[in-house]
């Protein structure tokens, strides 16, 4: 099934679905901003090439969602939700990033909205996601989206000591 497509301002485009190189460019914008943000290597970037490709790789557009952000043909940002995993706890986003050039053109609000919508198309109960505290941006985006911490787990796995933080949105009441 050929990926769709929506427009979300400023040049940018939104496609759903796999399209080609987006695995490379995605474990990419990964690699490059968490090692300018805090310092991860090597390990970081292997494991979410490895993650998202494996969730690309099992993508079922019926049950789960890839969103990624062109402009002028070149990846900018990305979102996932992990919908088949329907657990008690709901859908997990996942792989959200967004190429620090564009951020505060709407880029991540756009994606973030439209995995939110998805999520409540499918009737989803509840969405989480796991950050990384200290990244003050993206906090404030998941939390005007509704978003609350439940849960801060130190983490030693990828070169640089951190706390992850569990974020929740209930959907059941929405």
């Amino acid at each position: 099934m050929a990926p769709q497509q929506a427009q979300a301002g400023s040049g940018v485009t939104i496609h759903r679905g796999y399209v080609p190189g987006l695995i490379g460019r995605v474990a990419e914008l990964h690699g490059c901003y968490y090692a300018a943000a805090w310092g991860s290597g090597a390990p970081f970037e292997a494991l979410i090439a490895r993650e998202f490709g494996e969730f690309i790789e099992g993508y079922d557009d019926r049950h789960d969602l890839a969103l990624s952000a062109f402009r002028d043909g070149r990846l900018i940002g990305s979102i996932s939700v992990f919908g088949r995993r329907r657990l008690p706890e709901g859908a997990q986003l996942r792989f959200f990033i967004v190429d620090p050039a564009c951020c505060g053109c709407g880029v991540g609000k756009a994606l973030l909205a439209q995995a939110l919508a998805w999520c409540r198309e499918q009737q989803l109960p509840r969405v989480f996601l796991w950050t990384v505290d200290g990244l003050p941006a993206s906090r404030r985006l998941y939390e005007k989206a509704g978003f609350r911490v439940t849960e801060r787990v130190p983490d030693d796995r990828y070169t640089v000591v951190r706390d992850n933080l569990r974020l929740e949105l209930d959907l059941s009441g929405v």
